[in-house]
């Protein structure tokens, strides 16, 4: 696992960096292999955001959220980025297994 952090308007500290790991390895169960994940933290006017790109072989997840607090944007991108591979994972299921099926047949 690759993760780039970095901060616009603002100046990283330990803290902010630990948290950002921890939440990142929470997204290590949802793929195999290789992720890059590049996160980034920005201020503008009292107001945080976080932004999450995700790149895992062939897929590509993006997410951002703003709040008041900047530890709770980590929540909400994290469940923002849960959310989207949950929803890829059952297109892919669903992919698979309708190619299985067999057509109706009208009598």
């Amino acid at each position: 696992m690759n993760l780039t952090i970095s901060y616009r308007h603002m100046d990283g500290t330990p803290a902010i960096e630990s948290k950002i790991r921890q939440k990142a390895e929470h997204l290590k169960k949802y793929f195999n292999g290789k992720i890059d994940i590049s996160w980034v933290c920005t201020v503008d006017n009292n107001l945080q955001r976080s932004e999450v790109n995700i790149y895992a072989g062939k897929n590509h997840l993006y997410a951002k959220s703003e709040h008041e607090n900047l530890y709770k944007t980590f929540d909400l991108v994290l469940d923002k980025i849960e959310r989207q591979t949950r929803k890829k994972k059952n297109i892919q299921k669903n992919n698979i297994h309708s190619k299985f099926k067999v057509p109706a047949t009208s009598l």
